[in-house]
């Protein structure tokens, strides 16, 4: 007797397939078919839930990237102070490249792939603007306590950025010869040193 899901069960089970699919044979190499098999569902169920395999690709950047920026900012809503809250967000980050490597490696695919597909560079950019206002916020609100100097804080949010996502590619390119954690907290200790007054 077949078990009914509920919608949003399925479409999970659709994602987990998908990003195997696509881990294993590319966005383009990968066809419907296939992810219906491994979902253990038919084609028409796939369609059920997606109009196409681009939208099923975007769909799975957006539930994930939108997982992984509301499991942070959960846990930089608990830090004790601006500064604590960097600290956490860093930590975490290096977390979840630990835990969920199959989804990063998915998503630098995805953002590769951005160059020259419109609607997934329009996902891209929006991951960018989330990400850079998450930590201007926190830098404003450590410039308006007292714990940060008077920077640029939407400048400083990029940099942050542009070094989390120089360390994405460099993750899964090039041999390892260091310790991911180590490095993240000298990229964030260089970023603290400049920020925090009287240092």
């Amino acid at each position: 007797m077949a078990v009914n899901k509920a919608p949003e069960q399925r479409r999970e089970e659709i994602f987990e397939a998908a990003l195997s699919c696509f881990n294993s044979n590319g966005y383009h190499q990968t066809t419907i078919d296939e992810i219906a098999a491994q979902a253990g569902i038919s084609k028409g169920g796939i369609y059920h839930h997606f109009s196409s395999k681009k939208e099923l690709v975007i769909e799975l950047f957006r539930n994930r990237v939108n997982r992984y920026f509301e499991y942070l900012t959960e846990q930089v809503r608990g830090a004790a102070d601006a500064a604590q809250g960097l600290n956490v967000l860093v930590e975490k980050s290096v977390e979840i490249f630990q835990e969920h490597e199959p989804v990063l490696r998915f998503c630098l695919d995805f953002v590769a792939m951005s160059s020259r597909e419109p609607e997934f560079r329009a996902e891209v950019a929006a991951m960018y603007r989330h990400r850079v206002a998450t930590v201007s916020a926190l830098i404003q609100e450590g410039i308006r306590t007292g714990i940060f100097k008077q920077v640029d804080s939407e400048g400083v949010g990029r940099a942050l950025y542009f070094l989390s996502m120089g360390f994405f590619l460099s993750y899964f390119t090039v041999p390892l010869d260091f310790d991911p954690q180590e490095q993240h907290r000298l990229n964030l200790k260089t970023i603290m040193d400049g920020l925090i007054k009287n240092q």
